[in-house]
């Protein structure tokens, strides 16, 4: 996300407001902005890419999971076709998270079985 300053100029004052762009459409935004107007994509958020065989698939998740700064993994198969999209807060509950896991490593060990490639979409909280 970049940030640029807006020089603002009335007639009785003159103010700087910082302006910052829409990573997905190159919108500007108000620097307070959390979502874009024209696209609605969320603002602070960092998109990542990986692809992955279905052998390595398990265990790539597991390895993203572990960082708190991830917010979605999304799992796309062969085609571009979304899979599954996990939405991940864990917040202080880190402990807990392996078990929360449980199910979508589950999910995740079928996709494994039918696809040939995949591609792991991460979204992460920009710091």
């Amino acid at each position: 996300m970049c940030t640029q300053p807006l020089i603002i100029q009335t007639k009785t004052s003159m103010a700087l407001v910082l302006m910052s762009k829409c990573t997905e459409c190159g919108t500007e935004l108000p620097a307070n902005a959390k979502f874009c107007y024209a696209c609605g994509a969320q603002v602070g958020i960092k998109k990542e890419t990986y692809q992955v065989s279905s052998e390595k698939l398990l265990e790539k998740f597991k390895e993203i999971t572990k960082d708190a700064s991830v917010k979605r993994v999304i799992i796309k198969d062969d085609r571009g076709k979304v899979v599954l999209s996990i939405p991940l807060a864990w917040g202080a509950a880190g402990a807990v998270a392996t078990l929360a896991l449980a199910p979508w490593l589950a999910a995740i060990g079928v996709i494994a079985g039918i696809a040939t490639r995949c591609t792991i979409e991460v979204e992460r909280a920009v710091s």
